[in-house]
């Protein structure tokens, strides 16, 4: 049967290999009522890019080693509370109709595939993996949608071996966008566990207040595959952790200007040297910024409305204009602080208050056909609740988008921790190795951050999870798992389960660090009362760091693979993952 989705083709050069196990369609469990039948969409809806839009989510399983069968078991779980979902969010599981331009609401399905994947979900975060990589992970290609054929969700859960899964889903951007893709993915996950569908009452409103105009989609011209596209599109993720932001914001002197529009003005500036670059002079340059409407009306709309609810913050910069970064922070700041503002009087002010967001879309229209002008389009999921998603296997350890074929397109993510912004540029390939060697890119950007950013929760929870539960860690190579292949039990009476979870009530703490190609040596401590102690041995220049609830000692003079053994007498109780994280990033930088 044609799904109007074509598969994306294995990666010859990876070694992570994805069999399709199971394709099916999934409905809700109950059916939808004949007077539900035709969904109307807003003009927002209307406007948004014809596209699917992707996410990933990576759960380690509970212990480090769970057996595939359990895995495939909980994928039957969330095929069963899928069913009960879709009742909610029942558009999903519908198709668009262009010619009429509403959701027929018939029950088609949702498509839903399980396939099993060849590595150890560990080893594919620990290490540098291409975004490419990734796109074997989600269940259809993203080049055009809106046929009648194309399912508006679409889902595939990745049964890595013996160590977690992956759920990855495609909605389509017609009715859905970040924040409805947020909150069916986080309802999915409730219903998971508590079997029941009570207290998710997304809003369909949407139409009630932008009705339907007739208008254009955003021109973004993507072709049905990627593999027609006429150019060659490569997505990399750069990670702006904590320090970093605040050495931006110390650069900055003036309003207090948000972490997102710090990371943007970093973003914007390389982009807009690379442009310079290419074309050997300054050209104009356009940035568009969607931003929620949920919350920033007046009245407000209902947080969980259905559907896109987004205006367009547009900044522009002069052809010829040179700025430093406090020029582009500044002016990104007052541009979206001014949309902010004008966004409270959408709903009271008629067809002015229709004008606050249908104009600068018109603007957007005419400025994307401008050939000499340099367009950019940074869509922010900061704050997003992808990291919330419990679906019976802890939250998230990742989320991740994939390789998208754009050009000058930024999609800016909160990191695991919640005080860092991971920026997943996409450029066209030819282009991302100039925007890799500017300066500020360099200097407060880190690449491999899929390594650096999961290398200590992953080590950690490894450590502790597998000397606890098999009193010895698993075996292995890579990075990550040698951190843990030196893991042991400490001497002393061992923890209960439940004071170990990372995060449960116990307290944990753990020290990280490695010197080129050294192996770095970890050990976990378990003791009465609820705490976890590890420290980390370095060679030279190497660092340690606190985690968790805990801190560890300082690291003084060890010699090449030394163990050092945490100082408890340095304990605090603020010192957080990012730590370990920002320590990990330093050391690779050195």
């Amino acid at each position: 049967m044609a799904y109007g989705y074509r598969k994306v083709e294995q990666l010859e050069q990876s070694p992570m290999k994805v069999q399709i196990l199971s394709k099916k369609f999934v409905k809700p469990l109950i059916p939808t009522p004949p007077n539900l039948r035709n969904y109307k969409i807003s003009f927002a809806d209307e406007v948004a890019p014809t596209q699917n839009v992707p996410v990933i989510l990576y759960y380690l399983a509970a212990n480090g080693n769970t057996a595939t069968a359990s895995l495939v078991s909980e994928s039957n779980q969330l095929e069963k509370s899928l069913e009960h979902i879709l009742t909610r969010f029942y558009p999903l599981a519908g198709r668009y109709i262009k010619q009429s331009r509403v959701i027929d609401c018939n029950d088609q399905g949702v498509e839903y595939v399980v396939s099993k994947v060849n590595v150890q979900l560990h080893d594919l975060l620990g290490q540098a993996v291409e975004a490419e990589e990734l796109n074997q992970l989600i269940p259809c290609e993203l080049g055009a949608a809106d046929e009648v054929s194309d399912p508006l969700l679409a889902i595939q859960v990745n049964i890595f071996e013996c160590s977690g899964l992956a759920v990855g889903a495609c909605f389509s951007h017609r009715i859905a966008d970040g924040s409805t893709m947020a909150s069916f993915i986080c309802g999915w996950a409730t219903v998971n566990q508590a079997k029941s569908t009570d207290g998710i009452c997304p809003s369909f409103d949407a139409a009630s207040f932008f009705p339907g105009r007739g208008l254009d989609k955003i021109p973004m011209n993507l072709p049905r595959s990627m593999k027609d596209a006429d150019f060659k599109s490569a997505t990399k993720m750069f990670a702006f952790n904590k320090k970093a932001i605040s050495t931006l914001r110390a650069m900055c002197h003036g309003p207090r200007i948000s972490s997102l529009q710090l990371v943007n003005a970093i973003l914007w500036k390389a982009l807009i040297g690379v442009d310079r670059a290419k074309h050997g002079r300054s050209r104009a340059s356009f940035l568009i910024q969607p931003v929620n409407l949920r919350g920033k009306t007046n009245p407000p709309l209902p947080q969980h409305t259905f559907g896109n609810l987004w205006g367009l913050a547009t900044t522009q910069v002069k052809t010829g204009d040179h700025m430093a970064f406090q020029d582009f922070a500044d002016l990104l700041g007052s541009s979206v602080r001014k949309y902010v503002k004008d966004c409270e009087n959408v709903l009271s002010n008629g067809e002015d208050g229709y004008k606050i967001v249908i104009d600068p879309y018109m603007e957007f229209k005419k400025t994307v056909s401008n050939s000499q002008v340099h367009f950019c389009l940074f869509s922010s999921w900061c704050r997003f609740p992808f990291y919330e998603a419990d679906f019976g296997l802890g939250k998230p350890t990742w989320a991740s988008v994939v390789n998208m074929p754009y050009k000058n397109f930024v999609i800016l993510m909160d990191d695991k921790i919640g005080e860092g912004i991971e920026a997943w540029v996409h450029l066209d390939a030819a282009d991302m190795p100039i925007f890799e060697q500017d300066s500020d890119i360099i200097a407060f950007a880190t690449r491999n951050p899929i390594r650096n950013l999961a290398l200590g929760h992953i080590a950690l929870a490894y450590a502790i999870r597998a000397a606890a539960a098999a009193k010895r860690p698993p075996i292995a190579t890579d990075p990550v798992q040698t951190l843990l292949s030196a893991a042991t039990l400490a001497e002393g009476p061992a923890a209960s389960e439940g004071a170990i979870e990372i995060d449960g009530d116990g307290a944990a703490a753990a020290g990280a660090g490695g010197d080129g190609g050294e192996s770095p040596l970890a050990g976990a401590g378990a003791e009465a009362g609820g705490g976890i102690t590890a420290g980390a041995g370095v060679g030279d220049g190497g660092c340690t760091a606190g985690v968790g609830d805990v801190a560890v000692g300082d690291r003084t003079g060890a010699a090449d693979g030394d163990l050092e053994t945490a100082d408890p007498t340095k304990s605090a109780t603020s010192i957080k993952m990012t730590t370990l994280q920002e320590a990990i990033v330093e050391r690779e930088r050195e």
